[in-house]
């Protein structure tokens, strides 16, 4: 019991805070495989016209059809998430047939994907179908949370555009170009509904309500700052308010400039003088499966060990299963695999067998909002079969795979959900944020 309140008390401790941050008819390409050329239809894109792919209304609905298509017979779940897909379908026509441009055509596929509330399942731009496949993202690489009415940096990326122009943890975002972040705006956001004119991707809303609010508020700053699809990056300008406590702040400007980052697979380990260990993985991946293994060891005679999968948005399938392995004392069964056959939905059992020798002491995991799928899949399974403290956050509730990309007009693509998962208890994932035993809000 001595043990449980000391890992109660080091996980909560630990916590730092939220974070903002896809055949002649249906040709797929592995959602991992190599990059499409973007040139000369990016280029086009980039310059707001219709490429020779979208020429005509025709045209455009044609790859509307064939992007609806594919969710109509892939997606893991044959009702839909009980959407009308149809009705989906025509809704979207009109913007289809007066796109003026491949942005705004994208915008309307976009908007269409969004009915689903799918979080993973969406239509992709040439770019950003390249960016996924290295596993980037356009950002200036820094972490916000609402805290107190206030924008706060949270974590900055080593090596990112942010780092480099002077960004702290800590600072305060006061504005950034016109758009003014200030009490009145967090103040409002709660009552903005989520619009399937946003152009991020669909993410479930946590249950609790001061989480919620701090989601809405979060997401109306990602609508403010959200760019057309595959627009030209261009340089922002961060007003920022920095200074330590008892000292006046101190206001200054910065410029930004957002670029595609790349986070390589990282682990930290370490233990605390009362023998409670932290592993932190901020990326599910092979690539340090070694490096992985070697962390745990260093901590096996640790009196309890802290998973912190915060920022952890996830990664390979396998990764997850291996890492499960780590912590269980027999075979179990951990979810159910949910996939598609024709109109019918196949369920598959996935056991996963114990590493030769497991950690087999008390267990947290640290979550956040943007801890999803793999880490989302590896929390629960630890909190269903060891009874583990999850620690922090709501997660994102962002749980499904997707297998392949399906090529759209122009070297676009759509990203379905091909495998959906339910947990060994039987609880839904996707759209589910997992709730923490321990609610440990941004401080």
């Amino acid at each position: 019991m001595q043990t449980v309140r000391i890992i109660r008390a080091f996980a909560a401790s630990a916590l730092l805070a939220f974070s903002l941050g896809t055949q002649a008819s249906l040709l797929a390409r592995p959602a991992g495989g190599p990059a499409p050329g973007l040139s000369e239809f990016t280029a086009r894109l980039l310059q707001h016209e219709l490429s020779e792919e979208f020429a005509t209304p025709e045209l455009r609905l044609a790859a509307q059809q064939r992007a609806w298509q594919v969710v109509a017979d892939r997606h893991y779940d044959p009702a839909l998430n009980g959407i009308d897909w149809q009705a989906v379908r025509d809704k979207y026509q009109q913007p289809v047939i007066a796109a003026k441009s491949d942005a705004e055509m994208y915008l309307a596929l976009k908007a269409m994907m969004r009915e689903l509330k799918d979080s993973h399942t969406r239509v992709v731009t040439a770019r950003e179908s390249a960016d996924y496949r290295r596993f980037a993202v356009l950002a200036s690489g820094i972490a916000l949370s609402v805290i107190d009415e206030q924008l706060l940096v949270i974590d900055v990326d080593v090596a990112s555009p942010a780092a480099r122009a002077g960004v702290r943890k800590g600072d305060v975002v006061v504005a950034v170009d016109e758009h003014r972040f200030d009490a009145a705006f967090f103040r409002a956001a709660p009552v903005l509904p989520a619009s399937a004119a946003d152009i991020t991707s669909s993410e479930a809303e946590p249950a609790r309500q001061d989480e919620a609010i701090r989601f809405a508020q979060l997401r109306a700053v990602r609508r403010a700052l959200q760019r057309m699809p595959d627009a030209q990056p261009r340089p922002q300008q961060m007003t920022l308010q920095r200074g330590a406590i008892g000292q006046a702040p101190e206001q200054l400007t910065l410029t930004l400039m957002a670029e595609p980052l790349v986070r390589p697979p990282v682990v930290t380990a370490s233990i605390s003088d009362g023998g409670v260990a932290v592993v932190k993985l901020n990326r599910f991946s092979v690539r340090n499966r070694n490096e992985v293994a070697q962390a745990l060891q260093q901590v096996a005679h640790a009196r309890a060990l802290v998973l912190d999968l915060r920022g952890n948005g996830g990664g390979d399938y396998s990764q997850f299963i291996w890492l499960v392995g780590q912590f269980l004392p027999e075979p179990r069964v951990v979810l159910t695999q949910l996939s598609r056959r024709g109109q019918e939905q196949n369920a598959r059992e996935l056991r996963i067998t114990p590493a030769d020798a497991p950690f087999l002491k008390p267990i947290a995991v640290l979550t956040d909002r943007r801890s999803g799928s793999a880490s989302e899949l590896t929390a629960t399974a630890l909190l269903e079969q060891r009874d583990a403290l999850i620690v922090g956050e709501s997660t994102c509730g962002c749980v499904v795979a997707v297998r392949s990309e399906y090529i759209l007009p122009g070297a676009g693509g759509v990203r379905v959900s091909e495998t959906g998962f339910r947990s060994a208890h039987g609880r839904r994932m996707e759209g589910e944020p997992l709730a923490p035993t321990i609610y440990a809000p941004p401080t």
